[in-house]
């Protein structure tokens, strides 16, 4: 249980933070898998059809940044905690295809090694985190953006995206719930979006900070807002990005804020926290290794960060293969 849980002090706990398997109905589940699946093909097919590719090192190492950030929850209000989404981070930093693929990514490794997020509500998860969070957030983004302005100007359309995607992933996430008949809509939307509000200003306000001193030092990576900018993109430095992914996992995410994040809460604030189910047979359980005690859940969060990099790597190889074989056809 989350008592125990939050017994056991913040370093043994990393909170869930998505939609479990059980919030949601066969029917909705079903559809959101599908609609996910779909757009997350189109996200492949519009990478395939690039012509200047991103490296799969960089793919990899973002990937594996934006994992282990979803692991630092911090305190926000009373009761609630919040962490990095990172999907309009990704957006601004590769694209908004590619950082759909990046939150693919990342949801399966949560779901499939750590049961955080249903392996049933993987395609809801992707709809509100990759979907809301880089597809509508780069919509937001692309209309505030200023480049004119410098920095500021760059900054300011993914701080608005990064808002905007956040709220919009909460609202469909409720939706879903209400469609799901685990709760009415007039109740559980208006608390999913009050409660996200504050997640919403800390997405926004991280996601503005990373960017602001990615473009300082080296604004030829924020390939995302390339319309907006003139020149191409020089070599990401893919393993320092891991290095610090791995830092972040192994020095920062064992003392995360042990409050639950912002669905967590309303689940419990509304009563149906109990209809989470665990159908997937997960190897580390919510980050943790109880035989391991406290280097369990480091070497859970370090292993997941290292999956994530492999798997948007191999991911990023497989699209690249067809393309690099063509001339020797």
């Amino acid at each position: 249980s989350r008592r125990s849980r939050l017994a056991r002090g913040s370093w043994e706990r990393m909170p869930r933070m998505h939609v479990p398997d059980g919030f949601l109905s066969g029917g909705v589940a079903a559809g959101t898998w599908a609609a996910g699946a779909g757009v997350l093909a189109w996200a492949l097919r519009a990478e395939g059809r690039e012509e200047e590719r991103v490296p799969a090192g960089t793919l990899g190492a973002l990937s594996a940044f934006v994992f282990s950030a979803q692991l630092v929850n911090v305190p926000l209000v009373p009761g609630t905690s919040g962490h990095l989404v990172g999907g309009m981070l990704a957006a601004a930093l590769v694209g908004p295809w590619r950082g759909l693929v990046v939150m693919a990514v990342v949801l399966a490794v949560q779901a499939l090694l750590f049961q955080d997020g249903g392996v049933t509500a993987f395609g809801a998860n992707l709809l509100a985190m990759g979907g809301a969070g880089c597809l509508g957030g780069h919509a937001v983004a692309s209309l505030v953006c200023r480049p004119r302005l410098g920095v500021r100007g760059l900054v300011a359309g993914p701080v608005a995206g990064a808002f905007a995607g956040t709220l919009l992933g909460a609202a469909f996430i409720a939706g879903a719930l209400a469609l799901s008949e685990l709760y009415p809509a007039a109740v559980v939307l208006p608390v999913m979006l009050s409660l996200h509000v504050p997640i919403a200003l800390l997405e926004a306000a991280l996601t503005g900070a990373i960017l602001a001193t990615v473009l300082r030092w080296r604004p030829d990576l924020v390939r995302g807002l390339r319309s907006a900018r003139e020149g191409s993109a020089g070599p990401a430095p893919a393993l320092g990005i891991l290095a610090v992914a791995l830092a972040v996992a192994a020095f920062l995410a064992p003392f995360a804020s042990p409050l639950p994040d912002g669905l967590e809460s309303v689940a419990e604030r509304l009563g149906f926290a109990d209809a989470a189910r665990a159908l997937w047979p997960a190897p580390a359980p919510d980050y943790e290794a109880p035989a391991l005690g406290r280097a369990g859940s480091i070497l859970a969060g370090v292993l997941g960060t290292l999956a994530a990099a492999a798997l948007a790597w191999a991911l990023s190889r497989g699209l690249s293969l067809p393309r690099e074989a063509e001339p020797h056809r």
